[in-house]
């Protein structure tokens, strides 16, 4: 799998990122939350002091806008397919980084983070105006056990120069006790940070990484905190000394709306980090935060593989928790095998995840890149009356909608935005396209005039505007 540092100048020789020099008179969380909302490139934080930081690398475009680019588009890159593989692609490599049948051999190399030893504080970890301390973001925390290591993602804050306050999922913070050594990891390959996230939203933080099939992918070393990936651009080994210390920070990364999470105060013993280290950050809370895409299609995947296995056939084309709502919704697109599939499969969604308390089903044909057609597809093919179904008032409330707070019960909605499959097919209106809607003479005469119009010096077309 691919280094951070190659991910990240692999981003740059696609021109999806774009490097700032400091100093940075704004906070750079929020450079980078405004980067994300207009939908820009990926950042580098150059510093000529400390580490560099990257925001944005994880995330993508705001779906709603018009954009060539897809918002998976940078993580395929770094699980080391094509920027322009498909939603399903993603999903299913990413599914086979967590639990799998036979464990596989893991693959030791070298030494982590292989340079100097230096103090946290030296890293200059950014902090936003209502931080009370510099704030850790995207990290891997690494844990060994006599089942072998554990991983879950980890943030917090530097509280000096040899304290840490984080906060991780209560399984993994299950097996630690005050004196228990604990290593967190940063600027570690996408395939291990996504792994940590799969196995968070999928509460089986407490598997060992050697039950994973990313061990058989990332070249791993030891730590006083169990294995984590040679290719770390910082590993922070650290002592547990309290379990119970004040986090001081309302703050949670996207992972804590699906299992919950518990704070750990840590007594940094060493930091190694590469020559010119390169970390990852995300501004927490923000729309479209790294972390909340990389639990979207964590999530996405994990119900994408479980739903797929549930009958014994895939009827499941794609499943979508978009960052652009705040993953309280949950898209999905399925064959709809017979009247009242769809009722059940979205009680079968709702039963395997707490994020979302809505779920809309579109057919297996209408693509994911095209969030419009999707959005569409609500109106043009359900009604409110008959299509969109509310369960009764005494559901527990999903953890990611902000309109409910209080954890009390309400209802769950599912909307049937798909053809009903007993319907004929004379029933149902073909889509109106350019191809099926003019003869093939006609539409030879439209593309030589757009080609024509196109390549016309000096002119413009009908969607390009002149000074």
């Amino acid at each position: 799998m691919i280094p951070f540092t190659q991910y990240v100048r692999g981003l740059a020789g696609d021109d999806d990122l774009v490097r700032l020099g400091g100093p940075f008179q704004v906070p750079v969380d929020v450079l980078a939350a405004e980067a994300l909302r207009a939908s820009g490139p990926a950042l580098r934080f150059q510093r000529s002091a400390g580490s560099d930081l990257v925001s944005g690398v994880f995330s993508g475009p705001d779906q709603t806008q018009q954009r060539e680019a897809r918002p998976w588009s940078r993580l395929s890159l770094g699980l080391g397919l094509d920027p322009e593989a498909t939603l399903v692609e993603l999903l299913e490599t990413i599914s086979t980084l967590g639990p799998v049948g036979e464990n596989p051999e893991p693959t030791y190399t070298g030494q982590a983070a292989s340079g100097t030893d230096i103090d946290a504080q030296d890293l200059q970890f950014p902090q936003g105006e209502t931080d009370t301390w510099p704030a850790v973001t995207l990290g891997v925390a690494s844990v060994s056990t006599a089942d072998g290591t554990h991983w879950a993602p980890v943030h917090g804050s530097v509280v000096g120069g040899d304290t840490l306050r984080v906060r991780v999922p209560d399984p993994l913070s299950s097996l630690v006790g005050e004196g228990t050594t604990m290593a967190i990891a940063l600027g570690v390959p996408p395939a291990a940070i996504t792994t940590a996230y799969l196995l968070a939203v999928t509460e089986q933080t407490a598997t060992p990484i050697q039950s994973c099939g990313v061990a058989g992918t990332i070249p791993l070393v030891p730590t006083n905190g169990g294995l984590v990936p040679s290719a770390a651009e910082v590993v922070m080994e650290t002592t547990v000394v309290d379990r119970q210390p004040d986090f001081r920070s309302d703050r949670r990364e996207g992972w804590e709306y699906v299992v919950e999470s518990g704070p750990l105060s840590l007594s940094v013993e060493r930091v190694r980090t590469t020559e010119n280290p390169v970390i990852p950050i995300s501004p927490v809370g923000r729309p479209l935060a790294d972390d909340t895409r990389l639990t979207g299609l964590a999530t996405a995947a994990a119900l994408y593989h479980r739903v797929n296995n549930y009958w014994g056939i895939s009827p499941v084309e794609w499943i979508m928790l978009p960052a652009e709502a705040e993953l309280g919704i949950c898209f999905v697109a399925s064959d709809v095998l017979y009247g009242g599939f769809e009722w059940q499969l979205a009680n079968i969604l709702f039963s395997f995840s707490s994020l979302f308390d809505t779920v809309v089903i579109v057919d297996e044909d209408v693509p994911p890149q095209d969030f419009g057609r999707v959005l569409a597809d609500i109106w043009l093919k359900s009604h409110p009356a008959r299509d969109w179904t509310f369960s009764e008032p005494d559901a527990p409330a999903a953890t990611r909608p902000h309109y409910r707070r209080d954890n009390a019960t309400g209802s769950r909605l599912y909307v049937n935005a798909a053809w009903d499959p007993r319907w004929k097919e004379t029933y149902i209106a073909p889509r109106v396209t350019f191809e099926n809607s003019f003869p093939n003479d006609v539409r030879d005469v439209a593309r030589v005039l757009w080609d024509e119009l196109a390549t016309a010096p000096g002119e413009t077309t009908a969607n390009e505007s002149s000074d």
